[in-house]
């Protein structure tokens, strides 16, 4: 389990610091430019890091579980070292965000945010909470974001390994459809559904009680559904074939 969950991480993590190389990269440019022209306004980069877990994730199905099956690994163990290589790189990522984020708002001249879900989901929360409180909820907050967008596309990269060919097809094109067509065309033609949806969602995100929103709702309801994506996608490794 050891060496599994090592050359994960390993592998995984020269894709990490090539990401936050990038980012480092646009947030210096940008806070070279706007201090250079003089623009007062403030960009965001939020929600990137997001990205990059589900397309992660999308991409470290295949190869790892054909290299340890072929080793004689078992499913089970495949899995495991999977799930605690996707929990250490939530943390790493999660602490990251947190860091940038605190950093550049200790900058006075920087005019570039650095968001996260909760610092744009619960702003009115974390803006009034201690520091020492606030710091907790952005953590575990980003954690089990990350989490969850890393199992997401853990799943549906399984998925797409088990379909037939048409059901490989409906989910490289579909999906992105959905995503990107689904919405503006539901928010246009539904705007009842697309609105109880949000209301939905505000809901169980702790917006029920309190315009800032209550983040612990928001915890357990992440927790929720990290643990049935997981619970999914260990019932389809179990049933992959090479």
């Amino acid at each position: 389990m050891k060496k599994i969950l090592k050359y994960q991480c390993f592998d995984l993590a020269k894709a990490l610091v090539v990401y936050y190389l990038v980012i480092i990269l646009i947030i210096t440019l940008a806070i070279v430019g706007l201090n250079v022209t003089g623009g007062t306004e403030r960009s965001g980069i939020g929600f990137s890091s997001e990205f990059f877990c589900l397309i992660v994730g999308l991409c470290m199905f295949r190869e790892y579980f054909y290299l340890f099956m072929q080793n004689g690994v078992s499913r089970k163990k495949i899995f495991a070292g999977a799930c605690m290589c996707l929990v250490i790189l939530s943390a790493v990522m999660s602490a990251m965000d947190v860091l940038a984020l605190y950093i550049l708002e200790a900058l006075p001249a920087a005019n570039v945010s650095y968001m996260t879900i909760s610092s744009t989901l619960y702003s009115g929360y974390v803006n009034n909470a201690g520091p020492v409180l606030r710091l907790l909820v952005e953590l575990v907050i980003s954690f089990l974001v990350m989490y969850v967008f890393f199992v997401a596309g853990y799943l549906i990269s399984i998925c797409f390994y088990r379909s037939p060919k048409p059901g490989k097809i409906g989910i490289a094109v579909g999906l992105p459809l959905l995503v990107v067509g689904g919405m503006p065309v539901l928010m246009v033609a539904f705007p009842e559904v697309f609105a109880r949806l949000m209301s939905f969602f505000l809901f169980i995100m702790g917006y029920s009680d309190t315009s800032s929103g209550n983040p612990f709702i928001g915890m357990v309801t992440l927790t929720v559904l990290s643990l049935v994506i997981t619970g999914l996608s260990y019932r389809a490794v179990k049933g992959a074939q090479i």
